[in-house]
């Protein structure tokens, strides 16, 4: 799956493209624009927008101080049932009608979740700036809410972007802090002491991440010691450099949170994405009519091959009754020459078999002589005989049987059967040779 995090803030614009997958993520490209008057951020866009390679996953993170914040306690850990309740759950709490919110929710333990707001009207205003610059992003969303894939960082810590403050735990975003102005050593101190006061638990160490805290790794001043993040290993091959991996850790980290499902979108309800929805109609509509065409083609082909085929059938039968009226000439017109032909060809073909069955009756006769008194069953089978009889003796019948060795390709004697006067029955088969 390919991302495109595009991250805007007041005087710059970061880029960062993404491949990821199950095992690995590739870094495609990346930029970081600054904006001015000369360079605003319609032109930064298009700029983008025509250099654009493939179909990413538009994602657009918005600066968090757009976003607003509430630890809420539900009774369930569904996602999806949260969402449904949240806007009764915060309505009286808040200051602004939940109608006018975009809403978002991140679990932040059992039971326990992190209720995030925007308002409509910032994020329609962000989306619309972005679809005329001809990028409109598919997800709406910001940094500190992917804080938790950030890579190097342990799963229990404060992490400070110079944006930003965020506390996780268990790798889950807590509570954050956003700053308007560049953050200070008493700015990241003072966040600190007031969720200590709240009866909260700091976490153990603070990181730093970003070029814009450089100043905060040597403060002393801090109640958390301080580190900075740096690449780990196994990204060594993705980030060539420390710089780069300041630069893009956080686009990173929205990727993997996006990959992962887990990253809230504030594109919901009035707000959705339809373009893919529109995009695959028109899709579904040309595949219907492709489809309606190769049927109507096919029942055309077909149409037309019965058309053919019954062209063929009424030459048939009309050379069918010609040859009727020169076979039969005296006869009158019939009413199925076919049948009547047919008809006629079984007759021969019954005289024909009658007559060689005749034959066959006749050598018989002849080969069984005076030792045999009789044959009182003869079947013919195709090519098999089978013949029932009584003789004068055993011997006469080894007799009959070596009689018929010119008339037969093989024979079998079946059971001979003795009677009180001498005489016995027996029964033959045998199989006719080519010619009889």
């Amino acid at each position: 799956m390919e991302y495109l995090i595009l991250q805007a803030e007041e005087t710059r614009l970061n880029v960062a493209h993404f491949g990821v997958s199950r095992r690995s993520t590739e870094l495609i490209g990346a930029a970081m624009i600054e904006l001015d008057e000369e360079r605003p951020l319609a032109v930064a866009l298009q700029s983008i927008a025509e250099k654009m390679t493939g179909s990413p996953r538009v994602i657009l993170c918005l600066p968090p101080a757009l976003f607003a914040q509430r630890s809420v306690a539900l009774p369930f850990n569904d996602l999806r049932k949260v969402r449904e309740v949240l806007p009764a759950h915060l309505q009286g709490d808040i200051a602004l009608p939940v109608e006018e919110l975009a809403l978002g929710v991140l679990p932040s333990g059992e039971g326990q979740f992190l209720a995030l707001w925007a308002r409509k009207s910032d994020i329609s205003a962000a989306i619309a700036q972005f679809r005329e610059a001809g990028i409109e992003p598919q997800v709406v969303s910001s940094l500190p809410f992917a804080l938790g894939y950030l890579p190097g960082v342990p799963p229990d810590c404060a992490v400070c972007d110079g944006n930003t403050l965020g506390l996780l735990e268990g790798g889950r975003l807590t509570y954050f802090r956003s700053f308007n102005s560049a953050v200070t050593t008493p700015m990241v101190a003072a966040t600190l002491s007031a969720v200590e006061l709240s009866g909260r638990a700091l976490p153990p160490q603070l990181f730093l991440v970003g070029d814009g805290v450089r100043g905060l790794a040597d403060a002393d001043t801090l109640p958390l010691p301080v580190d900075a993040v740096e690449v780990p290993p196994e990204l060594g091959h993705l980030f060539k450099n420390d710089e780069t991996f300041q630069q893009l850790a956080g686009l990173y980290a929205v990727a993997r949170a996006s990959y992962a499902g887990t990253l809230p979108d504030f594109r919901r309800g009035e707000l959705a994405w339809t373009a893919g929805d529109a995009s695959l109609r028109r899709k579904l509509i040309l595949t219907g009519i492709l489809t309606a065409t190769v049927i109507v083609l096919l029942f055309v082909s077909k149409g037309l091959q019965y058309r053919t085929a019954a062209a063929d059938i009424s030459s048939l039968n009309k050379s069918i009754a010609a040859i009727y009226r020169e076979i039969f000439p005296s006869r009158a017109k019939a009413v199925d020459e076919i049948s009547e032909v047919k008809g006629e060809i079984r007759k021969l073909t019954g005289v024909e078999s009658s007559s060689g069955y005749l034959d066959l009756l006749k050598k018989l006769a002849e080969a069984k002589g005076s030792s045999i008194n009789g044959l009182y069953e003869a079947e013919l089978e195709g090519r098999t005989l089978r013949i029932k009889g009584d003789a004068r003796s055993a011997q006469a019948v080894n007799e009959f049987k070596g009689a018929l060795t010119p008339l037969l390709a093989s024979s079998e004697l079946g059971e001979v059967k003795s009677r009180p006067d001498g005489t016995v029955t027996f029964t033959l088969t045998g199989t006719l040779k080519e010619g009889t």
